[in-house]
C-alpha cells in the first residue's frame, strides 16, 4: 500500500476532507435506500430552502452557456464555410479534359483551384464533434468522385474510339477540338484516366467505410480523400501532360507558353496542397486558426462537444431522472477488481439529487486494485471522522445503467460538476487511459475550481507522471470511444498541447495541495 495511506491511517487528528453538500440528509429506511430503482425519502436533519442548490445552478449555467458557443460556432463559422463552399463549387461546374490548349489550361486551373477551396470550405464546417457533418461531407465527396470516375472512363472510351475510326479509315485523333498525334494523344488521355480511375477505385471505399467511424475518424478520411485528388491532379499533369507537350515541341508542333506555365502551376498547386491535406497537424491547424479568427473558439465547446445536438434542458431532465449515488459501506474490494460491467451493482446505488454526490471518483482500472481500495478506505475514514456519515460517492460501476449507457455518458459532465469533490485515485497507468483525463478536463471546464479536486496519489512518482503526460499516448479500451473523445479535445483546445498545459497545470496544482501527496 502507498506510504500516503498508512500516513493518514496513523493520524491521531484526522484532518477534513474537502466540505461536501451545505445541506446534510438522512435517507429513510426503505426498499430504495437500501438500493431499489425508485426515489429516496429524505429525512432533513437541518432545515433549509427546496430550491435548487447553488451547485445545480451552476451546472445549468456551465451547460447553457456551452450551447451558446455551440450557437455561436454556427453562426460565426459553419454556416458561412458552408455557403462559401457552395459558391466555390457552383462557380466550378464546367469539364475540361486536359491541358491541351491555352484557354482549356487555364480554365482547368482556375476550375480546380475553385473546386479545391470549396471542398476545403466544406470541411471547415466539418468539426471533429459533428455527428451527421462529416457523413453528409463523405457522402458529398463520394457522389463528386463517381462522376469523376464515371467522365474519366467515358473518356477513354470516347478516345479509344478515335483510335478505332483512325485505324479503319485514318481519321485523325483530336483532344479539346484540336488535331493531335494518335499515339501522343492515346499516352495522354490513356495515363490520365488510369490515374484517376485507380484512385477513385481506392477512394471511393475508404470514404465509404468512413462513414460507419466516429465523426473524427470520418473527417481524417475527408481530409485524405481530397488529398488524394489534388495528388492525382498533380501527378498526371508531371507524368502525362507536360512530358507530352515537350514531345509536341520535339516534334515541331508549335505549344503555347501559356499552356506550359499553367500546367506547370496546376501540378504544383495539386502536389503540394495534396501532401499538406494528407497531414493531420495541418487539419487541426486550419481548424485551429479558423475558431480563433471567428471568435467562436473557447474551452466551453468541448463541453458542447460532448452534449452533441441535445439541449441544455434535455441533458438536465436525464441527468436528473437518472442521478445515483453508492454509499461507500457497499463498495466491495472484489468489485473494483474489474471493469467489467455488472448490471447487479445498480441495485446497490440510490437515486438522489444532483446536489447529494459528495464526490465522482476518477480512477483506472488497470491500477492495483488493493492499493486504490486502501486509498479509498482512507479518504473514507477521514471523511466519516469529519461529517459523521458514510460518503456518498459516483462510481461508473454502480451508477450508470448498463442498459442505457449512451444516455449515462451523455450526462457525464452534469454528474462531474454536481459532484461537490471530484476525488482522484491515480496510481502507475492514469494517465495513460484517457477516460481519466478527459475527466478532469471536462470537471474543469464546467466551471468547477482546481482546489475542489482531491487527489491521492498511489505510486511514488506522480510529480513526474503529470508533467510527462501527453494526451496521444492516452488510449481506451474501445477505438471508437478514443476517437470521441479526442473530439471533445479538439473542440474545445485546438490541439494536444494545449490539452496537456490545462491537465498539467489543474493535476500539479490539485497534488501540490494534496494531504497524501507528501508522503507518497
Amino acid at each position: 500500500m502507498a506510504a500516503a495511506a498508512a500516513a493518514v491511517k496513523d493520524d491521531p487528528e484526522v484532518k477534513a476532507v474537502k466540505t461536501p453538500p451545505t445541506e446534510e440528509y438522512e435517507f429513510a429506511d426503505s426498499p430504495n435506500s437500501a438500493g431499489g430503482e425508485g426515489s429516496p425519502k429524505f429525512d432533513r436533519k437541518m432545515s433549509g430552502s427546496s430550491e435548487e442548490s447553488s451547485q445545480v445552478k451552476m451546472v445549468k449555467h456551465a451547460l447553457s452557456k456551452a450551447q451558446r458557443e455551440s450557437s455561436r460556432l454556427q453562426r460565426r463559422v459553419r454556416y458561412p464555410a458552408l455557403i462559401i463552399g457552395f459558391l466555390l463549387m457552383g462557380g466550378s461546374m464546367w469539364w475540361v479534359a486536359t491541358s491541351w490548349t491555352s484557354s482549356s489550361s487555364l480554365f482547368l486551373f482556375v476550375r480546380d483551384l475553385l473546386r479545391s477551396l470549396g471542398c476545403i470550405s466544406w470541411l471547415c464546417a466539418c468539426l471533429p464533434s459533428d455527428r451527421w457533418g462529416p457523413k453528409l461531407g463523405s457522402f458529398l465527396l463520394i457522389v463528386l468522385g463517381v462522376k469523376c470516375l464515371i467522365w474519366h472512363t467515358e473518356n477513354a472510351a470516347e478516345y479509344a474510339h478515335q483510335l478505332t475510326s483512325h485505324a479503319e479509315s485514318g481519321k485523325p485523333c483530336r483532344i479539346e477540338n484540336e488535331e493531335t498525334n494518335c499515339i501522343l494523344g492515346a499516352y495522354t488521355i490513356g495515363s490520365i484516366s488510369l490515374m484517376y480511375i485507380v484512385m477513385h477505385v481506392w477512394q471511393l471505399p475508404y470514404l465509404a467505410y468512413g462513414i460507419c467511424l466516429p465523426s473524427r475518424a470520418t473527417i481524417g478520411r475527408l481530409w485524405v480523400g481530397l488529398a488524394l485528388l489534388h495528388l492525382t491532379k498533380g501527378a498526371t499533369d508531371f507524368i502525362a501532360v507536360l512530358p507530352a507537350l515537350a514531345i509536341q515541341a520535339h516534334m515541331g508542333k508549335t505549344v503555347s507558353k501559356d499552356v506550359v506555365l499553367w500546367t506547370t502551376l496546376h501540378g504544383i498547386y495539386g502536389l503540394v496542397s495534396g501532401v499538406l491535406l494528407m497531414l493531420p497537424s495541418f487539419r487541426r491547424w486550419v481548424h485551429f486558426r479558423l475558431l480563433s479568427a471567428s471568435g467562436a473558439y473557447t474551452a466551453a465547446t468541448s463541453v458542447a462537444a460532448f452534449l452533441g445536438n441535445r439541449s441544455a434542458r434535455k441533458v438536465m431532465e436525464v441527468a436528473q431522472n437518472t442521478c445515483r449515488f453508492v454509499a461507500c459501506d457497499k463498495v466491495t474490494q472484489q468489485d473494483l477488481m474489474s471493469s467489467s460491467p455488472d448490471p447487479t451493482l445498480r441495485r446497490l446505488s440510490t437515486a438522489c439529487r444532483l446536489q447529494d454526490i459528495d464526490a465522482f471518483l476518477s480512477h483506472s482500472w488497470h491500477d492495483p486494485p488493493l492499493a486504490k481500495w486502501e486509498a479509498l478506505q482512507v479518504w473514507r475514514r477521514s471523511f466519516k471522522a469529519q461529517h459523521q456519515r458514510e460518503p456518498r460517492l459516483w462510481i461508473d460501476k454502480y451508477c450508470i445503467d448498463q442498459e442505457n449507457i449512451e444516455a449515462s455518458l451523455m450526462c457525464l459532465p452534469v454528474f462531474l460538476a454536481s459532484c461537490h469533490t471530484l476525488l482522484i485515485i491515480a496510481g502507475e497507468t492514469y494517465f495513460d487511459r484517457l477516460w481519466c483525463v478527459e475527466e478532469v478536463f471536462v470537471y474543469l471546464q464546467m466551471d468547477r475550481c482546481v482546489d475542489s479536486i482531491e487527489m491521492v496519489p498511489i505510486c511514488g512518482d506522480m510529480e513526474e507522471r503529470i508533467r510527462t503526460f501527453d494526451v496521444k499516448a492516452a488510449q481506451c479500451f474501445k477505438e471508437r470511444d478514443r476517437q470521441k473523445l479526442l473530439a471533445t479535445i479538439e473542440a474545445g483546445c485546438g490541439d494536444d498541447e494545449t490539452f496537456n498545459q490545462h491537465v498539467n497545470q489543474a493535476l500539479s496544482r490539485a497534488l501540490r495541495a494534496s494531504r497524501w501527496a507528501l508522503t507518497a
